[in-house]
């Protein structure tokens, strides 16, 4: 079974990165598991925990969280917890580096520049957490399931920690259908035919030099990278002059609704983290971001 670990501060965004869980739970049989972070106890982790939010007193905040629980629980299986010190290490130690776990935040504004990313929590736990990490834009309305993913590749080797053993499970599970495929006379069923039977997962390579790579080595690599073993899928490439911009143009012009990748956190000391691809995706991307840390 899937949990997915959702941090709220009970905000818009988080509020929306919640039930955008919630619905994903439902598809794939999963559970949710609500965390909040009281902000005068995250100590270090302050800057990530705290910003500007509202400072509730420990009764009001294990009262909101036991109301959201109640309501989840009319859906999923649903529990909560308040993270009172170092919650990046208590995060850490409670969540495991296990497969079947997902953590989910929300992203209330991704069209912030950059230099003022340096405080993000997203980013914050892709270079600290080792399980796979959701990240939902506020501007993303939550709703139904993704039908259209796309996974990006660098076409480097990666190496893939145990916690994600199961996103492959995960992407198959949330791209099958059990409505059986039909077919009349009626032309719409024909469109709809051929729409359903085209793989709605993209393997993705955005490249910006010249020549453009082979199309059997980004297959390969994306066979390699092993997160769409027995997942159907399709292979395109794109030339852009920026890699980020590239990779959320083609994932516009597929139409996708959730955008997927291994973050290489450990290539990026200190702050160079946030001029990396990765950090401007999580920061910037208008629909759902699921991404791994290579091991």
């Amino acid at each position: 079974m899937f949990t997915f670990h959702v941090l709220t501060d009970f905000s818009a965004a988080a509020t929306n990165a919640l039930h955008y869980a919630v619905v994903l739970g439902r598809h794939v049989g999963g559970q949710v598991r609500l965390w909040h972070v009281l902000p005068e106890a995250a100590g270090f982790d302050a800057p990530y925990f705290g910003g500007l939010r509202e400072v509730r007193p420990v009764a009001e905040a294990r009262h909101l969280l036991q109301e959201l629980v109640g309501r989840i629980q009319q859906h999923l299986p649903c529990s909560a917890a308040l993270i009172t010190e170092t919650p990046t290490q208590k995060l850490a130690t409670l969540i495991g580096t296990g497969p079947g776990n997902v953590v989910v935040v929300g992203n209330g504004n991704p069209v912030k520049p950059m230099r003022h990313a340096g405080t993000s929590t997203a980013l914050h736990l892709i270079k600290t957490l080792a399980q796979p990490l959701l990240v939902v834009p506020n501007t993303y309305r939550a709703g139904r399931i993704p039908t259209r993913i796309v996974l990006d590749t660098d076409r480097r080797a990666v190496r893939l920690p145990q916690a994600a053993e199961t996103i492959t499970g995960l992407l198959a599970q949330l791209t099958t259908s059990p409505e059986p495929l039909t077919l009349t006379h009626l032309p719409s069923d024909v469109d709809d035919l051929l729409t359903r039977i085209i793989p709605s997962v993209i393997g993705l390579h955005v490249y910006t030099s010249e020549a453009s790579p082979a199309m059997e080595d980004v297959a390969s690599r994306i066979r390699q990278m092993g997160l769409l073993e027995g997942v159907a899928h399709t292979v395109t490439s794109a030339r852009h002059p920026c890699v980020e911009e590239g990779i959320r143009h083609a994932a516009d012009r597929h139409q996708a609704d959730l955008l997927t990748f291994v973050t290489r956190q450990r290539m990026f000391a200190g702050r160079q983290f946030l001029q990396s691809v990765t950090a401007g995706l999580l920061a910037h991307s208008r629909i759902p971001v699921l991404t791994i840390s290579e091991a």
